[in-house]
């Protein structure tokens, strides 16, 4: 370990490729064990003394960790004309250099609270998982890839996250993930600490396999139908005026597939985000005629993504129209894609935004509750605001009977992006204990249960039509009833265990 520390080197490269080895234990990869590599990285950047290098150090564990998780992000400069290729570096480099940063400034702050407080890997846990809580929420928030994502790997471990949500799991991988080094540790009442910190896992652990193997059997909502389109559109054609017909007829064929099974029964019919390729309210007549041309009945509704100008901004849409072809309510995207839907400081950059992308969308405001024929309440999300658990908690109430997340993870091909947002819409089922429907155009698309069951999927670069009954909501989980107040008890939790692991001396105690 010595001739690690002295190569600095061989150092950073050590942390590099840990970083990015760890990510093979989440999905689409899920290699569980893996999650033991991640942490012999922190345990070794916590244990340089020097602030300097353990910043640096820190930073290049990141670094690895988002570089060979956020990579995908660069396959949008490919699939279309949209973005200038050249500017594709920069993007796959800048942003992990940027959440990197988060981890550095985690490392280092463990490193300064704890010379003046008693060092243990414990500040560290606490520093990183309040770095990957601010990460989800400053500037807009991008809770991509926290660490957390790999316990929706199993249909066991996901349930941990209706007991505490996203940002305590960051506590209880991390955790895990230092375990062996843990059991190792040299410090005074080690056993009682050991039982204090772990005892609280175990149970969490214990109740997430008992809530899905003695899972309440669902209760079938035999009244309402949930039919999800899947086109598999390639991104490059998407926006091609000449093919914009063959891509409605694409939607209509698919939407009547089996339309005759379902006649007169409750239906609502999904398509992904913008599959209608016109503006609102300029191409109502096409949208009218297209609903036509889907041979909707009195009792189906569809819900597609569309654009909308209203006053002059031009918004994200979600819609839900009747068999007549009127829309009868419309959603605009709240949380948008910094540089994707907008550009950050326009007008402090104009020539840089101006080349980037000539207009920015507008977020949407004081939209109302969505509902639908013979459902009630629904929460609508479309693509990146799935990733948002405090978010979508607050919009989520006790009347909300369904979560319809649209997308179109086109723009990311085949690589590991669409099954990482696939991932992340499980999540946000099983923490509100509410049944999830999500339409890509093409990307992963299904009916989520509020266990995280996929009840009807459609594969990535699948063209497919499936149709199912709804399910109803669980019961209220522990994490919708008290949200991130079990994050903030969890840190004064594992800092009582630091105090303990310090109590008889203020000056660090090395670990072995």
């Amino acid at each position: 370990m010595e001739k690690l520390y002295n190569n600095n080197f061989f150092l950073c490269s050590t942390l590099f490729f840990i970083g990015g080895l760890a990510t093979l234990s989440i999905t689409p990869f899920s290699i569980s064990p893996l999650i033991f590599i991640l942490g012999l990285g922190v345990y070794i950047v916590h244990k340089i003394k020097s602030l300097k290098k353990i910043f640096f150090t820190g930073w290049i564990l990141g670094f690895g960790w988002f570089l060979f998780g956020l990579y995908w992000i660069g396959s949008a400069f490919l699939v279309s004309n949209t973005y200038h290729v050249f500017l594709m570096p920069l993007a796959i480099i800048v942003l992990p250099c940027l959440m990197a940063l988060f981890w550095a400034l985690a490392f280092w702050f463990s490193r300064y609270i704890g010379n003046r407080i008693g060092h243990s890997i414990f500040i560290t846990i606490i520093t990183l998982s309040i770095a990957e809580y601010i990460r989800a929420n400053i500037f807009t928030g991008f809770p991509w890839l926290m660490p957390s994502i790999i316990l929706s790997s199993n249909e066991y471990t996901i349930q941990i996250f209706s007991f505490v949500g996203s940002f305590t799991g960051n506590l209880i991988v991390l955790i895990v993930s230092l375990a062996p080094i843990i059991v190792y540790c040299n410090w005074d009442n080690k056993y009682l600490i050991f039982l204090i910190l772990f005892l609280p896992i175990i149970i969490i652990f214990y109740s997430a396999f008992s809530r899905y193997h003695h899972r309440e059997k669902l209760i079938i909502n035999d009244k309402q139908l949930i039919t999800i389109v899947q086109p598999n559109i390639k991104q490059k054609d998407k926006w091609n005026a000449e093919k914009r017909d063959n891509h409605l007829k694409k939607l209509t064929q698919l939407s009547k597939f089996n339309s005759k099974k379902y006649k007169n029964k409750f239906r609502i019919i999904i398509w992904p985000e913008t599959a209608f390729e016109g503006l609102i309210p300029r191409d109502l007549s096409l949208l009218t005629n297209t609903i036509k041309e889907a041979g909707l009945d009195n009792k189906t509704s569809l819900v597609t993504g569309l654009l909308n100008i209203k006053d002059q901004n031009l918004f994200n849409s979600m819609a839900s129209i009747n068999s007549l072809g009127n829309i009868e309510y419309i959603y605009n995207k709240v949380h948008l894609v910094p540089f994707g839907e907008y550009i950050p400081f326009r007008l402090l950059f104009k020539k840089i935004a101006q080349f980037i992308s000539k207009a920015d969308f507008s977020s949407g405001k004081n939209n109302e509750v969505m509902t639908l024929p013979n459902l009630g309440h629904v929460l609508p999300l479309i693509c990146y605001e799935v990733l948002f658990s405090r978010e979508v908690r607050k919009r989520a109430s006790n009347k909300t009977r369904l979560i319809i997340n649209i997308t179109n993870d086109a723009w990311f091909g085949s690589t590991i992006g669409p099954y990482q947002h696939f991932a992340l819409a499980k999540i946000r089922a099983v923490e509100l204990g509410m049944p999830l429907v999500r339409v890509a155009n093409t990307g992963i698309s299904a009916l989520i249960s509020p266990y995280g069951n996929e009840i009807i999927k459609i594969k990535l670069n699948k063209e497919d039509t499936k149709t199912s009954h709804l399910v109803e909501n669980l019961k209220s989980t522990l994490y919708k009833r008290f949200g991130d107040w079990i994050f903030f008890i969890s840190i004064f939790y594992i800092l009582f265990i630091n105090l303990l692991i310090n109590k008889k001396s203020n000056h660090y105690r090395k670990l072995t």
